[in-house]
């Protein structure tokens, strides 16, 4: 049975760079295998099941909801009883003071915590993808919560780093000074190094001319911007073996 990618659309349009990606990579399967071709696609405001016909729904496992990350997660609620996908941040094995660069803990707030550091800190939510974020002021308060909390820290320029089966399969830049690099020799290091990592993620660094690259934050690669990327030998792989992996966890 092929896989059927639900890939959501808004008044009928696509409006998410990896969905518009995804089309064009099943449209280059088609093209290159011809009748024995692995993947179709259905666009849908909503994440509901397909349905074959008027009364048979295509197989739950071969459906992949493809979309924000509300999309996503509605679906996975209402077929597989899946409330929440937590982020994954900065994994513990990459806690390492060569990969950040700075100062980086996790941390349980209540409403009363004061940021009691003399510099300022980021402060992201453990607990919710686009969950609570913030910078925070000396002396400011944090909201109560799981956080992940780091020293602010210069960035000059923001690359992605894509990475599949534990292999780097592309690097694009998304923010900042496209001109400077990063060093692929410690992003290999890094992907290396997270051994307990989802089938296919992606791995953002950071870059500045004081420290050099430094890992942002890691996403298992569903509902991530590709900015360029468009590896369509592997992209619905990479899609696919992600999904499962959130599935097989619950």
């Amino acid at each position: 049975m092929k896989k059927i990618f639900l890939i959501q659309t808004e008044n009928g349009q696509i409006v998410h760079d990896f969905c518009f990606t995804l089309t064009e990579a099943i449209r280059y399967d088609k093209w290159y295998y011809g009748d024995k071709n692995n993947y179709e696609y259905i666009l849908s405001d909503l994440p509901i099941r397909p349905q074959m016909n008027n009364i048979q729904y295509y197989p739950l496992n071969d459906v992949i909801p493809v979309g924000s990350i509300e999309f996503v997660l509605k679906f996975l609620n209402d077929y597989y009883n899946i409330q929440n996908v937590k982020p994954i941040n900065i994994p513990e094995q990459l806690m390492k003071s060569e990969y950040l660069k700075r100062k980086v803990w996790n941390v349980m707030t209540k409403l009363s915590w004061f940021n009691m550091e003399n510099k300022n800190i980021f402060v992201k939510s453990n607990e919710k993808i686009k969950g609570y974020k913030d910078i925070i002021e000396p002396q400011g308060k944090c909201p109560s919560g799981d956080f992940i909390v780091s020293e602010e820290i210069e960035i000059e320029s923001e690359w992605r780093a894509f990475v599949h089966k534990n292999k780097l399969v592309g690097l694009q830049n998304y923010l900042g000074d496209f001109t400077m690099f990063p060093d692929t020799n410690i992003i290999s290091e890094m992907i290396k190094t997270y051994v307990d990592c989802p089938p296919a993620y992606t791995l953002d660094v950071g870059i500045n001319k004081q420290n050099g690259t430094f890992i942002i934050e890691v996403h298992a690669f569903f509902s991530c911007g590709l900015y360029g990327f468009n590896d369509y030998n592997i992209l619905p792989k990479m899609l696919i073996q992600t999904f499962n992996w959130i599935t097989e966890r619950r």
